[in-house]
Parts: structure tokens; C-alpha cells; sequence
């Protein structure tokens, strides 16, 4: 990249996104993982309405977030591990294009995917906000809260994802390595009552448990946006620096 281009090409980085997006939706894989996905999630919203008739999505909240720490990986792998196998990551690097336009174009091409993926999980409140008598029953704030907490979540393990998928060839290698680390940190969010003082806030902080408890009951904080935040650039930023080593 020329040393006067600017830090980041808007025009490069959208190209690259919509190439991205539109290789997800060409992708069998991408459907088998969104078959995964939605079988799941439908099973966990039907078995406590028709159990206990509870008019709630809630039920996915505490188990979707493990969901994740693997669907999410599955999706990221190949952002980068395939375009060096096949050759196509060393044309990539001869064009006019900067790591972080890269870096970026690869990250938003899944976070469009993934969101859109989300935002299907709409359809489940929607079906209850017609069965509910009187609709007032259902709690959306709650119910945002959750799928707002689903997007954050799946947003920093698509960071980790491509991270992963920077280090290695073998896209199975970088969904192992991915979903390593993404459940390091859905792990600390459960360790944190086996500690106490200083320690157990730390780990708690560490941990994705914390930050998506309280967003599930329709609170926003901002310490919880900016952990989310703050995660999502470090890795885009080992990322970047990944794609900076290949290139010498």
C-alpha cells in the first residue's frame, strides 16, 4: 500500500464487505451452520411455552451463548485461512489495499452476515406477540436485551474467528483455535463465584457472563458495551498486525 493512502479506503473496505457478505450467501456451509442455528434456538423457544407456557424467549439466553462460542468460530474460519490456502490472500496483498481495509472487509462482510442471522430471531417474539393475549404480556425490552446481547456476543467471537483465521492455512485449525478462546471467556464469566476480593472482579470482568446478563434483562450499560467494543478492536488489531507480518 502506498505510504500516502489513507489509513483506511472506504471504497476498498465496502467492496471487500459485500464480497464477503455475498460469499456467505453462495456458501452451503453457511446454511448448514444457520440450520444448526435456528434448530436450536427453536427447540429452546417452543419447550418452555408449551411446557410451562411461558411467553418468553428466554429460555435461549443461557444456553445460546455456548451455542455461539462454536456456530460463530464455524462461520469465521475460512475469512482468511482459505484465501491463503488457495493462493488468492497473495494476490489480495499485491493490491492497492492496507491491512486494516482487509481487516475490516473480511470483519464486516460476517458481522452483516451474523446480524442478519440475529435478526431472524425476531421472528420468534413476533409469532408470541400474536399468540399472548393481551400482547402486553411480552416483554420486548427484555426480549431486545436478548437479541442485542446474542449480536454483541457473536460480533466479538467473529473477531476472534478471523484473528484465528489469520494464523493458519487449515480452516479447521483456526475453528479449534477460535473456539478455544472464545470459550476461555464464556468460562470466566462462570469462575468468578469460586474466587472473592479483587481477584473474582477481575475475573468476572474478563468473562462474557457479566456483560450479557445484564443486557438479557434489557440494561445498558456502557462498561458492557465498551468491554465488547474494546475486545472486537484488540483482536481486529492482532489481526491487522497478523496480516502485516505476511506480507515481509
Amino acid at each position: 500500500m502506498n505510504e500516502s493512502a489513507p489509513f483506511v479506503q472506504f471504497y476498498a473496505v465496502k467492496a471487500l464487505a459485500a464480497r464477503g457478505l455475498k460469499t456467505y450467501v453462495e456458501s452451503p456451509s453457511a446454511y448448514v451452520v444457520l440450520f444448526v442455528f435456528y434448530l436450536l434456538t427453536g427447540y429452546l423457544f417452543t419447550l418452555p411455552l408449551f411446557l410451562t407456557g411461558q411467553a418468553s424467549i428466554i429460555g435461549m439466553k443461557d444456553f445460546v451463548p455456548l451455542l455461539l462460542t462454536f456456530l460463530v468460530p464455524a462461520l469465521a474460519m475460512g475469512l482468511l485461512a482459505e484465501e491463503m490456502r488457495s493462493g488468492t490472500f497473495e494476490t489480495l496483498a499485491t493490491l492497492p489495499l492496507g491491512d486494516w481495509d482487509i481487516t475490516l472487509g473480511k470483519y464486516l462482510g460476517f458481522a452483516a452476515f451474523y446480524l442478519l442471522a440475529v435478526a431472524g430471531l425476531l421472528f420468534y417474539p413476533i409469532v408470541l406477540s400474536f399468540m399472548v393475549q393481551p400482547p402486553s404480556h411480552l416483554d420486548w425490552g427484555q426480549t431486545i436485551g436478548i437479541l442485542c446481547s446474542f449480536s454483541c456476543l457473536g460480533l466479538m467471537y467473529g473477531a476472534i474467528g478471523l484473528y484465528a483465521s489469520s494464523l493458519h492455512k487449515n480452516q479447521i485449525v483456526a475453528l479449534v483455535t477460535a473456539f478455544l478462546i472464545a470459550f476461555a471467556l464464556f468460562l470466566f464469566g462462570k469462575l468468578d463465584n469460586f474466587f472473592s476480593g479483587p481477584l473474582a472482579t477481575v475475573i468476572d470482568f474478563i468473562g462474557s457472563d457479566s456483560h450479557i446478563m445484564a443486557m438479557s434483562k434489557g440494561v445498558f450499560d456502557t462498561r458492557d458495551l465498551i468491554y465488547f467494543a474494546s475486545v472486537i478492536f484488540g483482536f481486529l488489531y492482532l489481526t491487522a498486525q497478523r496480516l502485516s507480518s505476511r506480507r515481509f
